[in-house]
């Protein structure tokens, strides 16, 4: 039968074309918003070396080992004066729920055989795959930033939840865990009257000698009140991440993007020593081959996605809410 050879050989070529295209897929979700790059490792690269993105085999849960207490044994001594051997806590671990994001690329018989020679059919799909991109990343930057609730609590657990005193994250509730809470501070007044100093009491709050954010996040508005309270010699920008393709100002060293996605009037101070954006190596945006049902004249793939961004120390993170002009 030709007609039923021809749709699985062009179902074939879809596959492996999509399959092929999968490192350029995942660039082009990521790379063109700040904060989606700097979780795919793009940024945090670029800055300090490392990279927020870490792929992992599987687990019922994603889990995150977390210190919250010193060892009380550290003791001076002398000769042979007995040692300290009481057995520690201040250690436990956070449980992280995966998240899944699918896409579909469908195409319908129609299109198939309007669409005929291998370059038509790639073309189609380059189309389809575009319009794909640009729903997942939207979806995705929007909800990382968010609380995790939407949806059922089916979304990434986002900034809005990892950045908070009140927030239960991994299973642990700040009310009950002291200790299991972020820098989180309201602006007080206009930002021309102390927006500087609020992002200096948030930033060294949250250091220890090179312990340090690495990268702060906020929205348009409140990134152009920072760039009007600074002098024209006072400027300074990431070469690093101007070459990664967005604007940005610094602070301390540290570079202030604005991403439209973010909150408005707030400001994230994020290092990525204590953040991971988890992914699982079998859903980093892998694709499914293209599937004809019995009952319909189309042809579906599926992109999907299994994770979430996680933190092991909520206090080495911090957020400015409520800045005004």
């Amino acid at each position: 039968m030709p007609g039923v050879s021809e749709t699985r050989t062009y179902d074939s070529l879809l596959t492996t074309t999509l399959a092929n295209y999968r490192k350029q897929l995942i660039d082009n979700i990521f790379d063109d918003y700040p904060l989606l790059s700097y979780l795919n490792g793009k940024l945090g690269s670029a800055m300090r070396g490392g990279s927020v993105k870490k792929a992992i085999d599987g687990g019922e849960s994603i889990v995150e080992h977390l210190l919250y207490g010193l060892n009380s044994t550290v003791k001076s001594y002398a000769g042979a004066e007995a040692l300290d051997t009481t057995l520690q806590e201040g250690m436990t671990v956070g449980r992280y729920n995966w998240k899944q994001y699918a896409a579909s690329i469908g195409i319908t018989g129609l299109e198939k055989r309007s669409n005929q020679g291998e370059a038509a059919m790639i073309n189609l799909l380059t189309a389809k795959t575009s319009q794909a991109e640009m729903s997942l990343r939207n979806r995705m930057s929007v909800d990382a930033y968010a609380d995790g609730t939407g949806n059922g609590s089916k979304n990434l657990t986002g900034l809005a939840a990892l950045v908070s005193t009140t927030a239960t994250v991994a299973g642990l509730a700040p009310a009950t865990h002291t200790w299991w809470v972020a820098s989180v501070a309201t602006a007080a007044g206009s930002f021309a009257a102390g927006g500087l100093d609020a992002m200096r009491t948030r930033f060294n709050n949250i250091t220890a000698g090179n312990d340090k954010p690495d990268s702060i996040f906020t929205d348009q508005n409140v990134y152009e009140y920072y760039e009007k309270s600074l002098q024209p010699q006072e400027r300074f920008t990431s070469n690093k991440v101007a070459d990664a393709g967005f604007l940005n100002l610094t602070f301390k060293n540290v570079p202030i993007m604005f991403d439209r996605d973010c909150t408005a009037g707030y400001m994230y101070f994020l290092n990525s020593k204590y953040l991971s954006f988890v992914v699982h190596r079998d859903a980093d945006f892998s694709t499914g081959p293209f599937v004809t049902p019995e009952n319909q004249d189309v042809s579906t793939a599926m992109i999907l996605f299994q994770g979430n961004l996680t933190t092991n120390n909520r206090r080495k993170l911090g957020v400015i809410q409520g800045f005004t002009a």
